[in-house]
């Protein structure tokens, strides 16, 4: 499980709810005391066409990448030996890369920015066109300042803050875009029903925020309530559950609860959870989606009967939906291709949509004893098999529930919590939060204390994995999950995987005064 060149905290979900939502950013402030030089701030030469982060903006991602387009086509060597980012006139280690056909270059830092802090990028004169010309005069220089380590995310295009409740967020792998729910009336510019739950998302970068749960123009608000967001990687699209009538033009919802997908590009909007034959759902209980990448591939629970070809009971089953083809696949089956016999839940997925995990009480889907199990697919097998999750690292199964899985992009590692003893060093008597290394089938505790003997004091749950697989974050009552300890009330904390079986674990709600969140 190498580390990528790019931030360690990079495309962590958001796990905590907040009466107001947040964006946090898990590096401290810092200050760029050499921006005060001649230069800097000015429009781009006319030989660059746009630099981006804009010159002199203030709310830069701490994982953001520098770039600049040029209006002719460059010789790419001399534009990648040209392009600097400096901090307090020391260079940011990063990789410099030039495209031909869009003629930008980008400039990616090896590791994450400094919140609250400035920095100056610099094209030197010395770059060339491909005829050898040089088409800038002096070298050309802009500076940016990145975010505050914490920022209030619920709040509207001009800065004015929710007027109602906020929670239940979602990011993209950026941490450019966080989707939310609110009831707040002020957030967008278009007028919403007081007391109506809705769905926004908010461009972290631009400070616009959107409302996701319209129709097609984007001018008219879901008539009832929406809820459950998630988004995608990228942060294009957006999937949620709603029991509104007037979002998808093409397919009657029934007025019950059901998914939907917003192409934030775009503005289009498709009900999600209808057949191949676009029959919708009707069983008023389609929920709790997630999105692939791309847009296309959507799963997500209901107790529809007549979703797929395979009759599903009635009971809470999980699906995947196909977009290019409209086909839904029951992924809550046996490898007999026998749906599962009670309640499967809470599903997840890798972010190209190969890798399910899900939550599920039915004993006939593997051999198992008919507690809730965390049971995972690759949907991209030729003959459909499920694999059970929550077993000890000794193959024995978990004797009480286990929940809430997550899945890293891979498909490698899977994290869930569960009340049973799957490790030697679970003896804490209640709930924690366990990964389960597919490759070489082990199972291992996360939230365990620093010197790795023992779990910590108090119950850990609702864990999410980054999508590389090195990173876990999730919340704990533990007081001594690191060295110091906290107050034992609900913390967030991120256990560091890359370097098994040493783990490092860090408290991440953590405001900037030292106080605790």
């Amino acid at each position: 499980m190498p580390e990528t060149s790019k931030s360690r905290y990079q495309r962590f979900k958001l796990i905590a709810a907040f009466l107001t939502v947040g964006i946090i950013s898990l590096v401290q402030p810092g200050c760029d005391c050499s921006s005060s030089n001649g230069g800097i701030g000015t429009a781009p030469p006319s030989a660059i066409t746009t630099v981006s982060p804009l010159s002199n903006s203030v709310t830069s991602l701490v994982t953001t990448d520098v770039s600049a387009v040029f209006l002719d086509e460059m010789d790419g060597a001399t534009v990648i030996n040209a392009f600097t980012l400096t901090l307090n006139n020391t260079p940011v280690p990063a990789t410099v890369t030039y495209d031909v056909i869009t003629k930008t270059t980008v400039l990616t830092p090896l590791a994450d920015l400094i919140s609250n802090t400035e920095y100056r990028a610099t094209i030197a004169s010395s770059v060339k066109d491909i005829n050898g010309n040089s088409p800038l005069s002096a070298d050309y220089i802009w500076s940016f300042k990145t975010g505050p380590s914490i920022q209030l995310v619920s709040k509207n295009t001009s800065g004015v803050t929710s007027n109602d409740l906020s929670w239940n967020s979602d990011i993209d792998a950026t941490g450019r875009y966080i989707v939310f729910e609110s009831e707040a009336t002020n957030l967008s510019s278009v007028a919403t029903t007081l007391n109506r739950q809705h769905i926004y998302r908010k461009d972290t970068v631009t400070g616009e925020v959107v409302l996701v749960s319209s129709d097609a123009s984007g001018l008219v608000e879901a008539n009832t309530q929406a809820s459950n967001p998630s988004i995608s990687s990228s942060g294009r699209y957006v999937v949620f559950n709603s029991t509104a009538t007037n979002l998808d033009a093409a397919i009657n919802s029934n007025g019950i609860s059901q998914v939907y997908l917003k192409d934030m590009d775009d503005g289009s909007i498709d009900l999600v959870s209808r057949s191949a034959a676009l029959a919708p759902d009707n069983s008023a209980g389609a929920s709790f989606a997630k999105v692939s990448d791309d847009g296309l591939r959507i799963v997500f629970q209901s107790p529809d009967n007549n979703l797929s070809l395979i009759d599903g009971g009635g009971i809470s089953q999980i699906y995947l939906k196909n977009m290019s083809d409209e086909s839904v696949q029951m992924i809550s089956r046996s490898a007999t291709n026998i749906a599962g016999n009670n309640a499967s839940n809470n599903p997840d997925m890798s972010t190209d949509g190969k890798y399910i995990v899900f939550e599920s009480s039915a004993s006939n889907l593997t051999t198992s004893n008919g507690v809730n199990h965390i049971y995972f697919v690759d949907t991209s097998a030729t003959t459909h098999t499920i694999e059970q999750i929550s077993l000890s690292s000794a193959g024995l199964e978990a004797t009480a529930p286990c929940n809430r899985p997550s899945v890293s992009d891979d498909g490698s590692m899977v994290v869930f919590d569960t009340n049973d003893i799957l490790d030697s060093f679970d003896n804490n008597g209640t709930t924690d939060v366990y990964f389960r290394y597919r490759p070489l089938v082990f199972t291992k505790l996360v939230s365990v204390n620093p010197d790795t003997s023992n779990s910590g004091n108090g119950a850990s749950s609702n864990a999410s994995i980054s999508g590389n697989a090195n990173y876990v974050a999730f919340e704990s009552l533990a007081s001594d999950l690191v060295t110091g300890g906290v107050l034992g009330v609900k913390d967030i904390f991120v256990r560091d995987l890359s370097a098994l079986p040493l783990t490092v674990i860090d408290r991440v709600n953590n405001p900037e005064s030292g106080g605790e969140a």
